[in-house]
């Protein structure tokens, strides 16, 4: 896992309001300028393609992931600092994962909802400890917050893991989150979940 290394997943479409992409320009314009390399799934389109703009106008090391099937001229940001091919998407995913000492999941549909809750469940069973924000735009993540929040009140997630992420309603916010962020405050959340 690197400590410099901030990953954002987000929508590929750009038939979304215009709040979407500007605060997906904006997040990965912030992670470039407190220092940090942006990593993301190499698009050029929607908001995966906006934050690493962001990134680009600050002068930011910007590192695409994108599977084979994917890497095609048309599909990817050009103006990767480095882009990487994975054969499938699962290995796309690892290699995020060893990439990056944060998350941040934009507004998007089932992929990056999908990713953020990967993250989340490797965090929860202790195989990742990084930081994890959803950043919720227009309120965009509200039902899925509401839905985790029910996982905790019926009992099918332990209250121990509520602080596993962060909401953060705007790109500051959730910069500021994943740059601050010192681990968990219990290593081991697997078995504390077990024992309480």
């Amino acid at each position: 896992m690197s400590d410099r290394n901030i990953c954002v997943f987000g929508a590929s479409s750009n038939r979304i309001d215009g709040a979407y992409l500007r605060d997906a320009f904006e997040t990965g314009r912030l992670i470039a300028e407190n220092g940090f390399g942006l990593v993301f799934g190499a698009g050029d389109s929607g908001l995966m393609g906006q934050a690493a703009r962001g990134a680009h106008s600050a002068g930011g090391r910007i590192i695409g992931v994108i599977p084979e099937k994917l890497n095609k001229k048309g599909v990817y940001y050009e103006d990767c600092t480095e882009r990487i091919e994975t054969p499938t998407m699962h290995e796309r995913k690892a290699r995020m994962e060893a990439l990056s000492m944060g998350f941040i999941a934009l507004a998007g549909g089932f992929g990056t909802i999908e990713e953020f809750m990967e993250v989340l469940t490797l965090k929860q069973l202790s195989y990742i400890d990084p930081a994890l924000v959803l950043l919720n735009t227009r309120g965009y993540f509200d039902p899925l917050i509401a839905q985790l929040k029910r996982c905790f009140e019926e009992g099918f997630a332990h209250r121990g893991f509520e602080g596993l992420y962060r909401v953060a309603n705007t790109p500051e916010e959730a910069v500021a989150y994943c740059a601050g962020y010192k681990g968990a405050e219990f290593p081991d959340k697997l078995i504390y979940a077990l024992r309480n």
